[in-house]
C-alpha cells in the first residue's frame, strides 16, 4: 500500500473514531471498575483495555506499543481534588520499571513518518520515578529531621526500525492528537466524578505484569490491572 493510500485509510479511520465518542463517562462508582481503591478524600477505579478493546476504541494503532487504561476518579462528597496525569504511573510488579503516561503529542510523533532514510527513526517516551530526601528543621524541638518524596523524570528516547508509519502527513498526526486528547483523562480541579484514558508506552516484548500507582495528596495508592 503506497503512502497516499495509507494516509487516506488512516484519515478515514480517525474521522470515524472521532465521530463515535469523546471521553468515556464515569461509571456509577469506583467499585464498578475491575480494580478500585476507596480513600477518605477520593476513590479510583481502573480497567486495562485488551488489545481488541483498544482496536475497537481508537483508530490510532496503540495496541502493540501502549498499555491503555480507563480510569474513573471520584472525589469524596464536598471535596475538590487537583487531578494531574503526572500523578499516575505504571510500576512493573518485579520492581524494575516505572512508566509515566505519554501525551497525545508524543504518541502522534511516534507514528509520524520521518524523512526517507535507510531506516526509520522513531521517538518514544521514557519516564522514571526516584526518591529524594532533604533536611527539615523543627523549631519546637530545635532538631533537624529528614523528609522526602517521589521525584519524577521524563524524556524522549530515539529508536531505529523499519516498520511502516501509520501517520504519513501532518494532517494525520494532528488528527491522531485530537482523537487521543479528546479521550484522555483531563488535568484540573475536580469536585465530581471524572473519567478518561491514559496511555503508557511499553518497550519490552516480554510479558510483564504492571500495577497502577497514584501519588495522591497523602499516600501512594496501588491498584492491580485487570481487563474484566
Amino acid at each position: 500500500m503506497n503512502g497516499f493510500r495509507v494516509s487516506v485509510v488512516v484519515a478515514g479511520l480517525l474521522a470515524c473514531s472521532l465521530a463515535s465518542g469523546q471521553t468515556p463517562p464515569p461509571r456509577e462508582s469506583a467499585t464498578a471498575y475491575p480494580a478500585s481503591k476507596v480513600e477518605s478524600v477520593y476513590s479510583i477505579g481502573v480497567k486495562r483495555l485488551s488489545k481488541t478493546q483498544i482496536q475497537n476504541t481508537f483508530a490510532t494503532p496503540l495496541a502493540d506499543r501502549f498499555v491503555v487504561l480507563e480510569i474513573g476518579f471520584y472525589p469524596a462528597t464536598g471535596k475538590t481534588v487537583t487531578l494531574k496525569q503526572v500523578d499516575f504511573a505504571l510500576r512493573a510488579t518485579d520492581g524494575k520499571d516505572v512508566i509515566g503516561s505519554a501525551s497525545p503529542e508524543q504518541i502522534a510523533s511516534i507514528y509520524q513518518k520521518r524523512p526517507p532514510s535507510s531506516r526509520d527513526v522513531t521517538l518514544y517516551p521514557t519516564a522514571n520515578v526516584g526518591y529524594e530526601s532533604y533536611p527539615v528543621y523543627d523549631p519546637t524541638n530545635r532538631t533537624t529531621r529528614r523528609a522526602g518524596g517521589p521525584v519524577y523524570g521524563a524524556g524522549m528516547g530515539v529508536g531505529l526500525g523499519s516498520t511502516t508509519s501509520a501517520a504519513t502527513t501532518d494532517s494525520d498526526r494532528k488528527t491522531m492528537e485530537t482523537e487521543l486528547r479528546d479521550k484522555e483523562l483531563k488535568d484540573g480541579e475536580v469536585s465530581k466524578p471524572a473519567a478518561g484514558y491514559l496511555y503508557f508506552p511499553i518497550s519490552s516484548k516480554e510479558k510483564v505484569e504492571y500495577q497502577l500507582e497514584y501519588h495522591g495528596q497523602d499516600a501512594v495508592v496501588s491498584l492491580p490491572l485487570k481487563d474484566r
